[in-house]
């Protein structure tokens, strides 16, 4: 015997389903997205470790979607399609030493927050960041 709930909440299942389908939900359907590369520094040297997060900046009139970048031995790269749509950005950056401790596969950290405005091209791009040492963290 099938409960009334269950099948309501098999339609209404369904119906999300087929809505999103119908509506593109495969991303392709979205603002072009262009691949960013570069190379983080602290002090001249590469970070082994950490994060540049790409925020589209609305107070500035870019509605686009985010992005992340994981740094690995001083570089970082977009995923494909995952990369910037161009327009104005705030970008932050995490830093790491790379050496797992504890609970942390990155380490410890190198500087706090780095935060940088940056207006992107509508193409791919490099973009290279060098955290001055004024922003590094006492250890």
């Amino acid at each position: 015997m099938i409960r009334i709930d269950s099948c309501f909440s098999l339609s209404v299942l369904l119906a999300c389903t087929a809505l999103l389908t119908a509506a593109g939900c495969g991303g392709s359907d979205g603002p072009p997205r262009y691949d960013l590369e570069g190379t983080v520094k602290c002090d001249g040297q590469p970070v082994p470790a950490g994060e540049v997060f790409l925020q589209p900046d609305g107070s500035r009139g870019n509605a686009g979607p985010g992005s992340l970048a994981l740094i690995k031995d001083g570089r970082y790269k977009t995923d494909p399609d995952k990369g910037i749509v161009g327009g104005a950005y705030t970008v932050r950056i995490l830093g790491y030493d790379g050496v797992a401790v504890g609970d942390s596969s990155v380490g410890t950290s190198l500087f706090p927050q780095y935060e940088e405005q940056i207006e992107f091209p509508k193409e791919a791009t490099t973009r290279d960041f060098d955290i001055p040492s004024a922003s590094k963290s006492r250890r």
